[in-house]
């Protein structure tokens, strides 16, 4: 049988890998934002609502939008400000805005996630940005 220091001690140790593993799933990633995402969620699943991404010539081009959210103009720099966060949580239960980041060097590395809305209001497309992405999430750490 174990004793109490035992046990206390094996906990611990658990803990510390624990610990351990919750920092090997993030990186820090710098680059470019190549995208930038709404989606909105029902019961019956997930609605890409808008999205903004770079075309081959380094523009921004909108494959994805709702008319309604954003003029022409605006939904190449899209800003999710107050009225569009409320018309959006008036039609879907939930509201996720995200980014995508691709490193600038010959391997175009893209890694991203859900973001703030803040984060997705700091950035536009075509900026650089230094993120940390863990678990499906982005934080920008410099814009």
């Amino acid at each position: 049988m174990l004793s109490r220091r035992q046990l206390l001690a094996a906990a611990g140790a658990g803990v510390g890998v624990g610990a351990l593993g919750v920092g090997v799933g993030r990186t820090i990633h710098r680059g470019t934002v190549f995208e930038k995402w709404i989606r909105g969620w029902n019961g019956d699943g997930s609605e890409l609502v808008h999205s903004v991404v770079i075309d081959s010539m380094g523009s921004p081009y909108v494959p994805e939008t709702d008319g309604e959210l954003f003029s022409t103009a605006q939904g190449r720099r899209p800003v999710a400000t107050d009225e569009v966060h409320a018309s959006l949580r008036e039609r879907y239960d939930r509201v996720e805005y995200g980014l995508n980041v691709c490193s600038t060097d010959a391997r175009r590395d893209c890694r991203g996630g859900r973001a703030s809305r803040e984060a997705f209001n700091a950035v536009q497309v075509t900026d650089e940005v230094t993120a940390a992405i863990a678990a499906d999430r982005v934080r920008l750490l410099r814009s």
